[in-house]
């Protein structure tokens, strides 16, 4: 089955390796068939719905009716609707057109709207449906809408939302795609481990996706604030005290975490350079053989040769900018 997928603009590469790293966790067999600007084309196995609701940069996705070229202007998109074999006309809840940046200058909102009412009256007639069309890098793509992000839960898991706060929170949307990204599976009941567990915001994403989870933190007052905000979302409260380097587990299935970088968190007790160290080395040893972990850092520490020394494969190096001067970046590893 193909599917289109429209993602977030926010971030030039997180959106798709973050739904290539769910559907890669969930053992969603998937070939990616186009890669437009926001919006990737994909012959799934399987229903993607479930994927999706665990993804937060995927906006809203379905099945794909077909494909035309921008240059052939409503002329294509009629060709695509009246080529497909899905009853969805005249009931429709609304025609979504998206024009990505200023790709496809020669289709306008008026000319689609006019081309699905023409159309509507002589194809058959189905139940309420939601049409898109989406016009990007020369393409447009036509598809019926099965799924649609919803980040009102999110919201309800801010850090100021929270019962117990902590200043330099990572936002749950961020915290999300971490998890994400480390490839726990739901469907292998893997186990994910904060090391730099905090207030706890990576295991309420971990919980609400529904998978297993265990976080260390060596402050005992945000060891107690962080099972507070788990037992008020509804989770397990599964913090222990410890800290990254001397972690007091045998084995996870995958890391998210989030180390001090020197601004609002500073590492105690040691500098930042032996904290990763210790961290990378204690992490290579609890995680199994295979797994992913995935964490943040600022772009001036000499990271990748202390990632390869502790014996970890570099999958991804991402930079994210954060706030002002501060960019970070993010690596996917794995243990080979």
């Amino acid at each position: 089955m193909l599917y289109y997928v429209y993602l977030s603009g926010e971030h030039r590469e997180l959106p798709l390796l973050e739904l290539r790293a769910v559907m890669e966790a969930e053992r969603v067999g998937y070939k990616l068939v186009a890669h437009l600007d926001q919006v990737v084309i994909v012959d799934s196995s399987e229903p993607l719905e479930e994927v999706l609701r665990r993804t937060v940069l995927s906006k809203y996705a379905g099945v794909l009716l077909g494909v035309s070229e921008a240059v052939d202007g409503v002329q294509g998109i009629k060709r695509v609707l009246r080529d497909s074999d899905v009853c969805f006309y005249g009931g429709y809840d609304y025609v979504n057109f998206r024009r990505v940046k200023q790709y496809g200058n020669q289709v306008s909102y008026e000319d689609v709207l006019r081309v699905v009412n023409e159309l509507s009256g002589s194809l058959c007639r189905g139940g309420s449906k939601r049409l898109d069309i989406i016009v990007s890098e020369g393409c447009v793509v036509v598809g019926l809408r099965t799924y649609e992000r919803d980040l009102r839960p999110y919201r309800a898991r801010e850090p100021a939302e929270r019962p117990f706060y902590s200043p330099g929170t990572m936002t749950p949307y961020m915290a999300r795609v971490f998890v994400n990204l480390s490839r726990a599976s739901v469907r292998e009941g893997h186990v994910i481990l904060d090391s730099f567990c905090g207030a706890g915001g990576f295991l309420l994403e971990a919980c609400s996706v529904g998978l297993r989870y265990v976080g260390v933190e060596v402050d005992p007052k945000l060891a107690e604030g962080a099972a507070r905000n788990l037992v008020h979302y509804g989770c397990v409260p599964e913090v222990v005290g410890g800290d990254a380097c001397h972690i007091p587990l045998d084995r996870v299935d995958a890391i998210a975490t989030d180390p001090p970088y020197g601004r609002m968190s500073k590492p105690a007790d040691m500098d930042l350079i032996n904290l990763m160290k210790c961290f990378l080395g204690e992490s290579y040893r609890v995680l199994r053989k295979g797994g992913y972990m995935v964490f943040a850092q600022r772009i001036d520490m000499p990271l990748e040769e202390m990632i390869v020394d502790a014996g970890f494969t570099i999958v991804e190096r991402i930079p994210n900018w954060v706030h002002g001067s501060l960019t970070r970046d993010i690596f996917v590893v794995r243990k080979e």
